[in-house]
């Protein structure tokens, strides 16, 4: 394992901080202290929507009244930026990554909750999803869509969330503007579908078949429907969003990056009335989560949430994969 240049200039510059103030301590309210001069550091912080002066004042007054003093001897390593640095170092291992950077670092500061640094972070409004996809990404999301989850992107405009233009694609509106296939033959498919989504609760139709017998072309010919409102009442102007698994995985480097990622697609479709949610070959949702670490897989993520009814599901798999996970 090596060290990038930038985060040993940090390290370095800390420990200078923690010596000139002649503190003790070594902690990691020092760390993200000095990494607040650094352009790498700011940029992470303004990227995530908070206020670095503020930040460094706040850290600074900490720094101030709560390290002990002593008069002679080097600063030593606190417990809790041992911890840090050991959280780091697993993510990076998890990562399959051979250099440390700041970016582990500063997550695995965030994720030390019982330390002032962590506390400080998310009193700038900073949260660890938004570490992580500005991390993975470098994406800034503006502070409403932060607070929101894009809440405030009104449905008659025609535009969607940022979460679910990213994760997911609409199919209804690619059948409104006449870009899927029609169906054809298979009335009698589409016609159960349409009864076992028409159920109060258990209302998640597999379709299962051979690879490229048209399962996909089932829910594409449901989306068609809806537009032309020959379905139940109760699937009458509903909205079908298909799940895209390659997008929520890729990137992960950090563990919970795609629980996190999941959890807020999740929280955007229940704002959302009449919603479908189409997964194609759901068989890759169970164990998914382990790509990136996590402890929990995609399919104990949507259980409850489909369990009570409010989003129904439909699913792609083959007899193989059918027998096998189902």
């Amino acid at each position: 394992m090596e060290i990038s240049t930038v985060l040993n200039q940090i390290l370095m510059a800390a420990y200078n901080e923690a010596k000139n103030r002649k503190h003790e301590y070594l902690t990691p309210e020092h760390v993200l202290f000095a990494s607040l001069y650094f352009p790498e550091g700011r940029e992470v912080i303004e990227g995530c929507g908070g206020n670095t002066e503020q930040l460094k004042r706040n850290l600074d007054k900490h720094l101030s009244t709560r390290i002990p003093v002593v008069e002679e001897g080097e600063p030593i390593q606190s417990v809790g930026l041992q911890h840090v640095i050991e959280r780091a170092i697993m993510h990076i291992n998890s990562a399959q990554k051979e250099i440390l950077d700041f970016g582990d670092i500063i997550i695995a500061i965030y994720e030390e909750e019982e330390s002032f640094a962590s506390y400080f972070l998310a009193r700038e409004g900073i949260t660890r999803y938004d570490l992580l996809n500005y991390i993975s990404h470098g994406a800034q999301f503006d502070e409403d869509e932060l607070e929101d989850f894009g809440d405030e992107i009104e449905e008659d405009t025609g535009k969607k969330s940022k979460i679910l233009e990213q994760f997911t694609v609409e199919l209804t509106e690619k059948a409104r503007k006449g870009e899927l296939d029609p169906l054809i033959g298979r009335e009698d498919i589409l016609e159960r579908t349409m009864q076992v989504l028409s159920r109060r609760l258990k209302n998640n139709p597999v379709h299962v078949g051979e690879p490229g017998v048209g399962k996909t072309a089932i829910t594409e010919g449901l989306a068609q429907r809806i537009v032309e409102g020959t379905v139940p009442p109760v699937l009458k102007d509903a909205k079908i969003y298909r799940l895209d698994m390659g997008a929520l995985i890729a990137g992960t480097r950090f563990r919970g990056d795609f629980e996190e990622r999941l959890k807020r697609v999740i929280a955007e479709l229940q704002k959302k009335e009449k919603v479908i949610l189409f997964i194609d070959e759901i068989h890759t949702i169970v164990g998914a989560g382990a790509v990136s670490g996590g402890s929990m897989d995609a399919s104990n993520i949507l259980k409850p949430v489909l369990a009570d009814g409010k989003i129904r599901c439909i699913g792609t798999t083959t007899y193989d994969e059918y027998r096998k996970y189902f």
